[in-house]
């Protein structure tokens, strides 16, 4: 399996850093196979090998007889006929076993988004449900590739797009920062582990990195990872690509909030589709969660900000049926999102939760009380606090998602925590000065970009 991945790596990406061809080789130090540059083996990460089609789509420049070829195989540009269209897609997608209502389906979120199946920036996956009556029914989950998430991000930002970020493993990664450099690989393997359970409670996981900026930008690091828990709902041949993928795909959510933006949209739509299918809701937790997180609402006594006087916030989860559907729909009432509710019951899933015999009533009652305590303006620690109103604000500044700032955090101070405030309460005082002069730091450098 991770050979495939090599063979795969080695195939799509060159060396991000000379742009040389990689290849696969025997690493000494691991005692295992690698890949790596053979022009410069001290060199990290790698980038995608891009083809005509992609600059194509990226709005760049290719020859005209090379953009009529690719233009051919195209559904989106060509005005094809809509029978010709669902015949295209069922003939290209034979194992979605797609009938013709969930292939029209499918074409119109294609449109929707300006995505074509057949250049493989989209593709669907088939889910079969049987309703309480007993008929059977198809429902199709689009699945953005990451050709598809860059090509979001380059037609909708050409003026800021500087290209696809560069990828590497997270212990790679490490390996390139100066307090790890003369550290023993085994011992980079270890501290990688940490991490990983801080970022997804799985230190077995599977885990990369993107790097990667707009033009006159800093970087933006994203992770991406396959957890253990996964294996046998998404991309089961290859967990390490996948990993890849999802760091590529955060990369384009954090660092172009105009493709954010546009997949909320689509986002609500599939889960409304997907309804209590929990296997969908898994495919669409896994590919696209981060867009579906909104920030947590802000109380003010009884009242959300904003809120006409008058109406009284609703702070409690009321059991009117016995089942978790009902549940999350009063939490997203409550403008809670599924990241937020499984926050605040200190967990990942709900699967987590009924595994440790936790009832549906005990999660409620939860959610009731976190909902009930007072908000605070700021995070006190051992010897420091730090102003919420300026962290958020800096945040905006910033373009960072909380998912960025906690992924900064737990990154930058080895630190443990499924929030940004639970994060940070666990600095020290020196680390929280060290955290406030970096944001301000950035703060600065962004300032003097205007």
């Amino acid at each position: 399996m991770e050979y495939e991945e090599m063979k795969q790596i080695v195939a799509t990406q060159v060396c991000a850093q000379c742009g040389g061809e990689l290849t696969i080789h025997s690493n000494v130090d691991t005692g295992k196979l690698g890949v790596w540059c053979p022009y410069h083996p001290d060199h990290h990460g790698y980038v995608e090998r891009e083809t005509y089609t992609q600059a194509l789509r990226r709005g760049e420049e290719v020859h005209p007889a090379i953009r009529d070829k690719i233009e051919r195989k195209m559904i989106l540009p060509g005005g094809q006929p809509v029978e010709v269209a669902l015949s295209m897609i069922q003939t290209r997608f034979p194992r979605a076993d797609m009938d013709e209502p969930s292939a029209a389906l499918f074409l119109w979120d294609c449109v929707r988004l300006d995505l074509d199946p057949l250049l493989g920036e989209i593709f669907p996956a088939t889910f079969k449900t049987k309703a309480k009556d007993g008929t059977e029914k198809k429902v199709v989950q689009p699945i953005i590739s990451e050709d598809g998430w860059l090509s979001l991000a380059a037609r909708g930002c050409a003026k800021d797009w500087a290209g696809p970020p560069r990828t590497m493993r997270l212990e790679e990664h490490l390996q390139m920062q100066d307090a790890y450099k003369e550290k023993p690989y085994t011992e980079v393997k270890e501290i990688a582990k940490e991490i990983k359970a801080d970022l997804c409670k799985d230190p077995e996981a599977y885990v990369w990195v993107a790097i990667g900026h707009r033009k006159d930008e800093e970087d933006t690091i994203t992770y991406g990872w396959y957890k253990k828990s996964e294996e046998g709902v998404v991309a089961k041949n290859l967990p390490g690509n996948q990993a890849r993928v999802r760091a590529i795909k955060r990369w384009v959510r954090e660092t172009f909030p105009e493709a954010k933006a546009k997949m909320k949209e689509m986002t609500a739509t599939w889960m409304d589709r997907a309804g209590d299918v929990r296997d969908i809701q898994k495919v669409i937790e896994a590919e696209y969660h981060i867009v579906t997180e909104e920030p947590p609402s802000q109380l003010k006594g009884d009242k959300k900000i904003g809120e006409k006087v008058g109406a009284t916030a609703p702070t409690k989860i009321k059991p009117k049926q016995a089942d978790w559907r009902a549940f999350w729909e009063q939490a997203e009432q409550l403008g809670l999102s599924q990241k937020q509710a499984h926050e605040m019951l200190g967990v990942v899933s709900v699967k987590e939760w009924t595994d440790q015999g936790k009832t549906l009533d005990e999660a409620i009652e939860a959610i009731s009380v976190g909902l009930s305590e007072p908000a605070t303006d700021e995070v006190a620690g051992e010897g420091f606090s730090i102003d919420l109103t300026w962290l958020k604000e800096s945040q905006k500044t910033l373009n960072w998602t909380d998912d960025t700032m906690l992924t900064f955090i737990i990154s930058q101070y080895k630190v443990s925590g499924t929030s940004v405030t639970g994060a940070l309460n666990k600095l020290t005082r020196e680390q929280a000065e060290d955290f406030v002069n970096q944001i301000n730091k950035r703060l600065e450098k962004q300032a003097s970009l205007f």
